[in-house]
């Protein structure tokens, strides 16, 4: 579940300037979260850096995230817009028709691309 949070505080961090401010100030900002030492340390850093645009999911948060067991689907999609808002690209492709609901075309989301049309 701990990967969950991780994604979930990621997801808060890129969608909200100043609570990413936060994060690299003080760790207690990432206390609402169930996370281990090393989830902390890399959401820091990642907080800490000035990655932008197409940058953005290239950091040490998103490097922890891809590894493992896929995100829940809710949750893969949550970051997926957030990541695409943060890089000035589209968002409202990834809830429209053709996106599969696991996040499959998300790698941190498991599963694979879903053609638009294609819902089996």
């Amino acid at each position: 579940m701990s990967k969950e949070a991780t994604a979930a505080a990621y997801t808060l961090m890129l969608t909200d300037e100043q609570y990413r401010d936060e994060v690299a100030a003080d760790a207690a900002a990432l206390e609402d979260f169930e996370l281990t030492d090393e989830e902390i340390s890399v959401l820091r850093e990642e907080a800490g850096s000035e990655v932008t645009g197409f940058a953005i999911g290239m950091g040490p948060a998103m490097g922890f995230l891809s590894s493992g067991p896929p995100l829940s689907g809710h949750t893969a999609s949550s970051l997926g817009i957030a990541l695409n808002r943060a890089g000035g690209l589209p968002s409202r492709s990834l809830t429209g028709i053709g996106f599969a609901s696991n996040a499959g075309c998300c790698p941190w989301g498991g599963g694979s691309f879903v053609a638009e049309g294609d819902m089996s």
